[in-house]
């Protein structure tokens, strides 16, 4: 039976469609509102001035309001990114030993990634409450009466550790698959030529982990660099802006200072660095 060369077209038209009035069109609304300035409900062209803005260095000062909001995020994604990594293969290495117990931690650690990461970061809020906390009473000995989260470092550790515990089970689950896919025919094959378990680890674990781990890696530098949620339930982006990120930063610009043109200038920076990752991770597929 012969098909109409058009059929194939005709059948993805639909899904076509629908990607480009969810994704396509907003994408380009989104690039064409970053070149107008909103005024008195009216939009002003004014070309690429809230990119200029955006990017002002104030003389190689980087002092302005978008500068401090990069190097936040990029301070939560090192620490976040680091922690999480390391955590996660520690587990993935216990949890492929299949000991007694392994199945109900396993349960157990997969819980925190079930919630969301509001009720996350409400509940971590609550845990460091300056009167009634209950990490905050506990911690209270070695770090004084002064609140965590009134501090700008402390606040952003705070944040770091609910997103650490809400993100482990993922990069655990990650790892741990590319672990159980080694052979174990290596492992005794190293064992019976003497070789240690640090020497089984170097030469066999993690070079066949590694494309997994990088992997993970990227997942979460993507989350990263996109955190708003656990930032917005726990600090609000304070104590003053010292853990406001780029999401929260791209947010306040545009539903409480009803800037959207300078909001929707952010979001596009925003996409180019996430486009940015999403090559890098298809990159390392293809390797």
């Amino acid at each position: 039976m012969r098909h109409n060369k058009l059929t194939p077209y005709l059948l993805i038209a639909p899904a076509f469609v629908l990607i480009a009035l969810v994704t396509l069109y907003p994408t380009w609304y989104s690039f064409w509102l970053s070149l107008n300035r909103s005024r008195r409900g009216a939009l002003e062209f004014i070309g690429f001035e809230n990119y200029r803005n955006i990017l002002d260095t104030d003389g190689f000062q980087f002092r302005n309001d978008f500068w401090e909001s990069l190097w936040n995020t990029l301070t939560f994604g090192f620490f976040f990114v680091l922690i999480t990594v390391v955590l996660a293969f520690l587990l993935a290495i216990i949890f492929n030993r299949r000991l007694k117990g392994t199945t109900v931690y396993m349960v157990i650690i997969f819980v925190p990634w079930m919630l969301s990461e509001i009720v996350s970061g409400i509940m971590f809020r609550w845990l460091f409450l300056p009167q009634f906390g209950l990490l905050q009473n506990w911690l209270a000995p070695l770090v004084g009466e002064t609140p965590i989260l009134a501090s700008g470092a402390g606040a952003m550790g705070v944040v770091i550790g609910a997103t650490v515990w809400r993100s482990l089970a993922f990069a655990t689950l990650l790892i741990l698959a590319g672990m159980q896919t080694i052979a174990s025919e290596l492992y005794d094959a190293a064992a019976i030529d003497g070789a240690s378990g640090w020497q089984r680890f170097r030469y066999i674990t993690w070079p066949l982990v590694r494309p997994t781990t990088t992997i993970t890696v990227l997942f979460l530098t993507i989350q990263a660099v996109n955190a708003a949620g656990m930032f917005l339930a726990i600090t609000d982006g304070g104590p003053g802006r010292s853990t406001e990120v780029l999401s929260l930063f791209m947010y306040r610009e545009a539903l409480e200072f009803f800037n959207f043109g300078y909001a929707a200038a952010l979001s596009v920076i925003m996409l180019g660095l996430n486009s940015i990752l999403a090559l890098i991770y298809l990159r390392v597929l293809r390797d």
